[in-house]
């Protein structure tokens, strides 16, 4: 993926200061969406941009200026298949991270209810890696997949797979604190029961239980619905349903230096996750920005300790273009 310099330069987008290293971000993130398109592409797999990514396509033509990653979404028959083959596809310094990933590390890089790609940093020497993602020096860089999951038509059974999902996800986020207060184990062997699985033998309980949550969302299949959702979003937003036929066909919306799907009834689909989308709101993002905020005390430490005196964007900058190897 080619980006001019001035892509990389300062700017201010709707009276938002990005910066040089968010630029590198954006840029290196594309590189990694941009393998995942290839794998669908080739595999007959329909992706959407999806949240910001989504509305970023639709109203900036890029990212939304004060947003920081790249989501993207598959209807749930789509989503299983590339969790298959993944794997096996990805071309060398890529891995899947999340629930489904082979390693105990990898699946502890994502612990979230969906699948991410990233770069897997013992994959890559560091000057290929700053050289390959545009000058950005930190690691794990990804995107994040989502499931679009059916609605059952029968109320009753929509009632129940919600319940049981958040009964998992509830254990989930408070599991920690159900170990440290001995209530753990009833919670699973109650959750167990409740789902008609039996836990004995499970060696990783905590990722048995994250595939025990996606496949409950799982449970109903397009020919038996008329509504999507995600399960973790509707959670908490009640009105988060989408009419299926909204992700019927794919149309292409410039996205900074390239294309990205969205949905035809991209209208309807941003209507339902926020309102009166065309209304830019800054400082919306539901995680801290920038995301790499927490790293840049460590890669300062880092690069006095190869001798370099310069900022970090001169670092970046240098090795970026093979000017100096670390």
């Amino acid at each position: 993926m080619k980006f001019t310099e001035d892509f990389f330069k300062r700017e201010k987008r709707d009276g938002f200061e990005i910066s040089e290293m968010m630029k590198r971000a954006w840029a290196a993130q594309i590189e990694v969406l941009q393998v995942v398109i290839e794998v669908c592409q080739r595999n007959g797999l329909q992706y959407f941009a999806d949240w910001g990514t989504l509305l970023g396509a639709v109203r900036h033509h890029g990212f939304i200026p004060w947003d920081d990653d790249i989501d993207i979404c598959l209807k749930r028959e789509d989503y299983n298949q590339l969790i298959r083959i993944l794997p096996q596809q990805l071309p060398h310094g890529f891995v899947m991270a999340g629930m489904y990933a082979a390693t105990e590390r990898l699946r502890m890089a994502a612990e979230a209810p969906q699948i991410r790609v990233i770069a897997d940093e013992t994959l890559w020497d560091f000057n290929d890696y700053m050289q390959y993602f545009h000058g950005f020096p930190y690691q794990r860089v990804g995107i994040d997949i989502f499931p679009l999951d059916y609605i059952p038509r029968q109320r009753e059974l929509e009632e129940a797979n919600k319940k049981l999902f958040f009964q998992g996800t509830d254990i989930l986020e408070h599991w920690d604190i159900l170990y440290q207060t001995g209530q753990l184990e009833y919670k699973l062997t109650e959750y167990a029961e409740e789902c008609k699985v039996n836990i004995n033998g499970e060696r990783d309980l905590k990722n048995f239980i994250w595939r025990l949550t996606d496949a409950i969302a799982s449970l109903c299949y397009a020919q038996e619905s008329d509504y999507v959702t995600n399960y973790t979003f509707w959670l908490t937003m009640d009105h988060y349903i989408m009419k299926k036929e909204w992700y019927d066909e794919a149309i292409m919306f410039p996205f900074e230096n390239m294309e990205i799907a969205v949905p035809a009834g991209y209208h309807e689909v941003l209507t339902a996750q926020f309102g009166d989308y065309m209304v830019p709101v800054q400082g919306t993002a539901d995680h801290s920005y920038p995301f790499y905020g927490h790293m840049e005390g460590e890669l300062i430490k880092q690069i006095r300790a190869v001798g370099f005196q310069g900022s970090v964007e001169e670092f970046c900058q240098e090795v970026s273009c093979g000017k100096l190897r670390v």
